[in-house]
């Protein structure tokens, strides 16, 4: 299991994002899928977390959404959160903010979410600014 902690660097580079949440008095983990959902594992990973009673966000590819729309309504039937991850999984740093924006833009027709998470946790500042209006980003 890979467990992300960008550093405390990177985090200060977009403090417009979400990177952690305060502590309640109870001890709380978050449990985040991406880039779904797709046939294979999707159900699977819904089945488990039923069994368990855990909710979960996905932060789904757009692409995935219009090839599989059942699959987004399932989680959303099953109570689970969700977010939009780019319409084809960009990473924002190779992309120019125009076409970067266009992409999770189109991913919205799809996913009717304001949360956000670029994939791989890369972006350019400009892009955040210009998500920000939209979306709260959720990183690692």
């Amino acid at each position: 299991m890979l467990i992300e902690r960008p550093p405390l660097f990177y985090r200060m580079l977009f403090p417009e994002a979400i990177w952690r949440i305060k502590r309640k008095k109870q001890r709380v983990v978050y449990l985040t899928f991406d880039d779904g959902p797709i046939p294979e594992v999707t159900p699977w990973v819904l089945d488990t977390l039923d069994r368990y009673n855990i909710k979960a966000t996905f932060f789904m590819v757009g692409d995935n959404v219009r090839r599989h729309p059942e699959l987004l309504e399932e989680v959303r039937r099953r109570g689970h959160s969700f977010g939009n991850h780019t319409m084809h999984h960009l990473q924002g740093f190779k992309e120019t903010t125009l076409r970067y924006m266009r992409d999770i833009t189109e991913a919205g027709e799809y996913i009717d979410s304001t949360l956000f998470r670029p994939p791989h946790g890369l972006i350019r500042w400009s892009q955040a600014k210009a998500i920000k209006t939209r979306y709260n980003i959720v990183m690692y």
